[in-house]
């Protein structure tokens, strides 16, 4: 099975648990809004942490892992109420504790749709 889709989910899990933000996809120590995948990057919003953990898994070599993405997101719409993974982790009442929460339920519930044969 390829479990490819929740290593996704439980990296930006990690990053998330590094430091969290709203309003930018990710931020640096001064808290001005960078790059996800810049290495200046201290703190990610959900989308950003995505993002950043998509693009360390393209670095390590191979093409995009778009179906990967796609599960991963799928196992987050069963827990995320909003059609924008920006405009929910951005909710004034949201908080980190929230966005790790997500992240992880969606790790459990995450069921790749490829086999590799």
């Amino acid at each position: 099975m390829d479990t490819r889709s929740i290593e996704l989910l439980r990296r930006a899990s990690d990053l998330i648990r590094r430091g969290w933000t709203q309003h930018a996809e990710s931020r640096d120590a001064a808290g001005d809004a960078v790059d996800p995948w810049a290495p200046s990057a201290t703190c990610w919003s959900l989308l950003g942490a995505l993002v950043a953990a998509l693009e360390e898994e393209t670095d390590r070599g191979g093409d995009l892992p778009l179906h990967e993405l796609a599960d991963a997101l799928d196992a987050l719409a069963l827990f995320v109420d909003s059609d924008s993974l920006a405009d929910w982790n951005d909710d004034p009442r949201r908080t980190r504790d929230d966005v790790l929460g997500v992240l992880g339920a969606a790790a459990e519930a995450a069921v790749p749709r490829h086999m590799d044969a």
